[in-house]
């Protein structure tokens, strides 16, 4: 009976939603976001799930021929997950995000003394790359011009304001290395 129920979610998942993004494959799985804008330029993986209130952002110009958010296979993303793309945001395959978790590659600009940050339309942006099998801490916070490296911990709550080296943990506002992950291959 579970697999039944399994694959009619999937089947409701797919035709609510493929024909919105700019890719939602099969078995991938969404559940009442808050806000999605300019799904066409958010690319979905294979046997993605994003759980409930979700923000998926989408930025600015998106006639582009490649989207602005790619979410890569396997990964799982769990309540209240923002995301904002005026650029790019990659997120690799098999990433693990907590709740609350915030992703964003712009700022408003701030630097004009003539124009309140409310009332300005421009927007500063660098790309963010979080690459595979990378775990994300309830609460954390990535800013804009970050990579996070190949399988690395970002800390709960933390501020993530420069890149972070693979296989690394780090935590903090803002954040940095807490150690190294030593992973011992056996023969």
């Amino acid at each position: 009976m579970k697999r039944v129920i399994n694959l009619v979610t999937a089947v409701d998942n797919y035709l609510r939603w493929n024909w919105r993004f700019y890719s939602f494959p099969f078995r991938s799985r969404l559940a009442k976001p808050d806000m999605l804008t300019n799904t066409h330029a958010i690319r979905i993986g294979k046997k993605v799930e994003i759980r409930k209130h979700a923000r998926l952002e989408a930025l600015g110009d998106c006639s582009g021929d490649k989207p602005k958010i790619t979410i890569g296979d396997g990964t799982s993303i769990h309540f209240y997950f923002h995301c904002g793309a005026a650029e790019s945001v990659i997120i690799g395959p098999n990433v693990l995000i907590a709740s609350r978790v915030y992703i964003s590659d712009h700022d408003h600009d701030f630097e004009n003394p003539d124009v309140l940050p409310v009332h300005s339309k421009r927007l500063t942006s660098k790309p963010v790359v979080i690459e595979e099998g990378v775990w994300i801490g309830e609460g954390a916070i990535i800013l804009k011009g970050v990579t996070v490296g190949k399988r690395a911990v970002i800390g709960a709550n933390a501020v993530v304001t420069k890149d972070v080296p693979p296989f690394t943990i780090v935590g903090g506002v803002p954040a940095k290395v807490i150690r190294k992950l030593n992973f011992i291959k056996e023969s």
